[in-house]
């Protein structure tokens, strides 16, 4: 199925010790690039989270935001007893030390190195916030999916549209080129012969004829449109394919543009040329919207 790679989902998780809320937002890019922004307090979920996304997710730029609250926010953190008392001890002998009064509060204390043992999350540890995370996320992606899915089948329908547009152009051309070569020919012949003026009757007729059929030969595309039809038959395929082609449609149209700029770059007839020009027009659409899909 064709997606999009455009796309939003989010999912909130609660428990009775915290609350976890998580959204994915993807867009357009040429490779997978993730960027992930989680609380300090609970950055350890980010491995199993990027693990989560990859597993989905071909390709894009995929932001992912987590937001979490613990229900009693002193559970997250375990005060290390020991040392708030040998801070309190030592500041009491500075004050005696110096004659002073002064305060000791006990959030002052818990502001110091080693109170707080943040590195340690005793209360809310992996076995608890790990899954709950990693639900929030497939429950997001869910939606991202969705969301992608129902973008790619509107992207689909512009495509065949596009594309069946390309195929009558590229029709008209075909019909059309092997009358402007043949005058191309004549055209040329009729040049040759100015050109040369009274020393055309110093060469032979079938030279002549010759050289213009070499130079007309160049202005050929026949080549060029036998090529388009073979792209544009491989990007029909590749429309109803259920893996992800975006790579493979953006080669296909790359191919479109080369051979399209040399069939402009080869006719010389103004009505011909018209009818490249569109085609030229047709494959850049093509081009824009197929950088939109996975």
């Amino acid at each position: 199925m064709l997606r999009s790679m455009t796309g939003y989902g989010e999912a909130v998780v609660e428990t009775e010790d915290f609350v976890l809320g998580l959204d994915v937002r993807t867009f357009n890019h040429r490779f997978l690039k993730l960027s992930c922004k989680i609380p300090e307090e609970i950055v350890y979920v980010q491995n199993e989270l990027e693990d989560t996304l990859r597993k989905r997710l071909v390709r894009g730029s995929v932001s992912l935001t987590v937001r979490f609250e613990p229900r009693h926010y002193c559970d997250l953190y375990e005060v290390d007893t020991d040392v708030v008392k040998k801070y309190a001890g030592a500041l009491r002998k500075l004050n005696e030390d110096l004659g002073a009064d002064g305060e000791i509060r006990a959030q002052d204390l818990l502001l110091l190195p080693g109170a707080i043992r943040s590195e340690e999350n005793p209360v809310l540890g992996k076995d608890r916030v790990v899954p709950a995370a990693i639900e929030a996320a497939k429950r997001a992606l869910d939606a991202v999916a969705e969301m992608r899915e129902t973008e790619g089948r509107n992207l689909k329908e512009e495509l065949r549209q596009r594309s069946a547009s390309l195929d009558a152009r590229i029709a008209t051309v075909k019909a059309a080129a092997p009358g402007t070569l043949e005058e191309s020919f004549h055209r040329l012949e009729e040049r040759i012969r100015k050109l040369l003026g009274d020393q055309a009757n110093t060469l032979r007729s079938e030279d002549v004829v010759k050289e213009a059929a070499i130079l007309a030969e160049r202005a050929d595309v026949a080549e060029e449109i036998a090529r388009l039809e073979s792209h544009l038959e491989q990007f029909h395929e590749a429309l109803e394919s259920t893996s992800p082609v975006g790579r493979k449609l953006e080669f296909i149209v790359q191919e479109m543009l080369r051979e399209s700029n040399t069939m402009g770059s080869k006719v010389a007839n103004s009505k011909l040329n018209r009818h490249i020009v569109e085609i030229k027009a047709e494959v850049d659409r093509l081009k824009e919207q197929v950088l939109n899909i996975e």
